[in-house]
Protein backbone atom coordinates (compact mmCIF):
# COMPACT_ATOMS: atom_id res chain seq x y z
CA UNK A 1 0.00 0.00 0.00
CA UNK A 2 1.22 3.28 -1.11
CA UNK A 3 1.16 6.74 1.44
CA UNK A 4 0.78 9.63 0.24
CA UNK A 5 1.41 12.36 2.46
CA UNK A 6 0.13 16.28 1.64
CA UNK A 7 3.21 18.57 0.56
CA UNK A 8 3.40 21.62 2.48
CA UNK A 9 3.52 24.51 0.21
CA UNK A 10 6.57 26.95 0.61
CA UNK A 11 6.18 30.54 -1.23
CA UNK A 12 9.60 32.54 -1.39
CA UNK A 13 9.49 36.25 -2.35
CA UNK A 14 12.11 38.80 -3.35
CA UNK A 15 12.49 42.15 -2.34
CA UNK A 16 12.00 44.48 -4.99
CA UNK A 17 14.96 46.91 -3.50
CA UNK A 18 17.40 44.60 -2.51
CA UNK A 19 16.70 41.20 -4.45
CA UNK A 20 16.41 39.44 -0.78
CA UNK A 21 14.95 36.12 -0.39
CA UNK A 22 11.75 35.85 1.92
CA UNK A 23 9.99 33.04 3.07
CA UNK A 24 6.20 33.85 3.77
CA UNK A 25 4.07 32.06 6.03
CA UNK A 26 2.74 29.06 5.33
CA UNK A 27 -0.39 29.03 2.82
CA UNK A 28 -2.08 26.81 5.70
CA UNK A 29 -1.87 28.98 8.51
CA UNK A 30 -1.95 32.51 6.84
CA UNK A 31 -4.14 33.35 3.70
CA UNK A 32 -3.15 37.08 3.89
CA UNK A 33 -0.75 39.64 5.70
CA UNK A 34 2.00 41.03 4.83
CA UNK A 35 6.34 40.59 5.53
CA UNK A 36 9.37 42.66 5.87
CA UNK A 37 12.55 42.60 4.17
CA UNK A 38 15.35 42.13 6.14
CA UNK A 39 16.84 45.49 5.03
CA UNK A 40 13.89 47.39 6.24
CA UNK A 41 12.90 48.10 3.10
CA UNK A 42 9.31 48.25 2.41
CA UNK A 43 6.91 45.51 3.24
CA UNK A 44 5.51 43.26 0.99
CA UNK A 45 2.27 42.13 0.80
CA UNK A 46 0.42 38.81 -0.01
CA UNK A 47 -2.50 37.42 -0.32
CA UNK A 48 -3.25 33.19 -1.19
CA UNK A 49 -5.73 32.02 -3.00
CA UNK A 50 -7.70 28.41 -1.93
CA UNK A 51 -5.87 26.03 -4.14
CA UNK A 52 -2.64 27.51 -2.96
CA UNK A 53 -4.21 26.74 0.83
CA UNK A 54 -4.48 23.69 -0.06
CA UNK A 55 -1.40 23.17 -2.02
CA UNK A 56 -3.36 21.37 -4.94
CA UNK A 57 -2.07 23.57 -7.36
CA UNK A 58 -1.07 27.82 -8.14
CA UNK A 59 -3.49 29.41 -10.18
CA UNK A 60 -2.72 33.11 -9.27
CA UNK A 61 0.16 34.60 -8.08
CA UNK A 62 -0.34 35.55 -4.00
CA UNK A 63 2.43 38.36 -4.50
CA UNK A 64 1.14 40.12 -7.53
CA UNK A 65 -2.02 38.28 -8.75
CA UNK A 66 -0.55 37.73 -12.34
CA UNK A 67 -1.90 34.03 -13.61
CA UNK A 68 1.11 34.28 -15.59
CA UNK A 69 3.67 31.38 -13.58
CA UNK A 70 6.14 29.05 -15.34
CA UNK A 71 7.71 25.75 -13.90
CA UNK A 72 11.32 24.67 -14.15
CA UNK A 73 13.51 22.03 -12.13
CA UNK A 74 14.11 23.33 -8.80
CA UNK A 75 18.25 22.92 -9.34
CA UNK A 76 21.11 25.45 -9.26
CA UNK A 77 21.75 26.28 -13.09
CA UNK A 78 25.35 27.26 -11.78
CA UNK A 79 25.66 24.04 -10.26
CA UNK A 80 24.27 21.77 -13.40
CA UNK A 81 26.52 23.73 -15.26
CA UNK A 82 29.35 23.19 -13.29
CA UNK A 83 28.58 19.26 -13.12
CA UNK A 84 28.54 18.68 -17.18
CA UNK A 85 31.18 20.51 -17.50
CA UNK A 86 33.57 18.59 -15.08
CA UNK A 87 31.58 15.41 -16.95
CA UNK A 88 33.21 17.00 -19.91
CA UNK A 89 36.74 17.49 -18.19
CA UNK A 90 36.55 13.60 -17.18
CA UNK A 91 35.40 12.38 -20.68
CA UNK A 92 38.46 14.54 -21.96
CA UNK A 93 40.91 13.02 -19.55
CA UNK A 94 39.82 9.83 -19.88
CA UNK A 95 39.99 9.54 -23.80
CA UNK A 96 43.71 11.48 -23.41
CA UNK A 97 44.58 8.39 -21.24
CA UNK A 98 43.15 5.66 -22.49
CA UNK A 99 42.41 6.48 -26.22
CA UNK A 100 39.99 8.21 -28.04
CA UNK A 101 37.63 5.44 -28.10
CA UNK A 102 35.95 6.22 -24.14
CA UNK A 103 34.59 9.67 -24.91
CA UNK A 104 31.58 8.97 -25.72
CA UNK A 105 30.99 6.30 -23.63
CA UNK A 106 32.15 8.54 -20.55
CA UNK A 107 29.80 11.23 -21.99
CA UNK A 108 26.74 8.89 -21.83
CA UNK A 109 27.30 7.77 -18.69
CA UNK A 110 27.68 11.82 -17.49
CA UNK A 111 24.32 12.06 -19.23
CA UNK A 112 22.56 9.26 -18.10
CA UNK A 113 23.64 10.05 -14.68
CA UNK A 114 22.17 13.57 -15.58
CA UNK A 115 18.86 12.64 -16.10
CA UNK A 116 18.93 10.50 -13.20
CA UNK A 117 19.29 13.41 -11.07
CA UNK A 118 17.07 15.45 -13.05
CA UNK A 119 14.48 13.10 -12.43
CA UNK A 120 14.70 13.23 -8.73
CA UNK A 121 14.47 16.65 -8.46
CA UNK A 122 11.15 18.55 -7.33
CA UNK A 123 9.56 21.25 -9.54
CA UNK A 124 9.17 24.68 -8.63
CA UNK A 125 6.43 27.02 -9.87
CA UNK A 126 7.47 30.79 -10.56
CA UNK A 127 5.55 34.03 -11.72
CA UNK A 128 6.97 35.76 -14.40
CA UNK A 129 6.50 39.11 -12.78
CA UNK A 130 7.48 38.79 -9.46
CA UNK A 131 9.60 36.01 -9.71
CA UNK A 132 8.19 34.61 -6.43
CA UNK A 133 8.41 30.72 -5.63
CA UNK A 134 6.00 28.44 -4.99
CA UNK A 135 8.04 24.96 -3.67
CA UNK A 136 5.97 21.71 -2.82
CA UNK A 137 2.74 22.20 -5.05
CA UNK A 138 1.50 18.68 -5.38
CA UNK A 139 0.78 19.38 -9.28
CA UNK A 140 3.09 21.23 -10.64
CA UNK A 141 2.53 19.40 -13.82
CA UNK A 142 -0.62 21.78 -13.93
CA UNK A 143 2.04 24.77 -14.99
CA UNK A 144 3.66 25.19 -18.30
CA UNK A 145 7.37 24.86 -18.72
CA UNK A 146 9.16 28.30 -19.20
CA UNK A 147 8.50 30.76 -22.09
CA UNK A 148 10.43 33.14 -23.42
CA UNK A 149 7.75 35.07 -25.21
CA UNK A 150 5.54 35.26 -22.20
CA UNK A 151 9.13 36.14 -20.13
CA UNK A 152 9.64 39.14 -22.43
CA UNK A 153 6.57 40.71 -21.72
CA UNK A 154 7.98 41.39 -17.90
CA UNK A 155 11.58 41.86 -19.03
CA UNK A 156 11.34 45.85 -19.04
CA UNK A 157 9.85 45.81 -15.39
CA UNK A 158 12.63 42.82 -14.07
CA UNK A 159 15.61 44.75 -15.78
CA UNK A 160 14.56 48.72 -14.02
CA UNK A 161 13.67 46.54 -10.83
CA UNK A 162 17.59 44.80 -10.78
CA UNK A 163 19.20 48.39 -11.85
CA UNK A 164 17.88 49.95 -8.62
CA UNK A 165 20.66 49.98 -6.07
Amino acid sequence: MVHTYPLRVRVSVYCSECLARIELPPPQETISGSVSCPSKHSSISFCHSETIKAGSRVDVCSRCSSTALFTQKDFDQRLGCAILAAGAAVALGVSWRFGGIWFVPVLLLVAAADLVLARRVAAVVICYQCDTEYRGVADASATRSYDPHVAERFADVKTVRRMNP
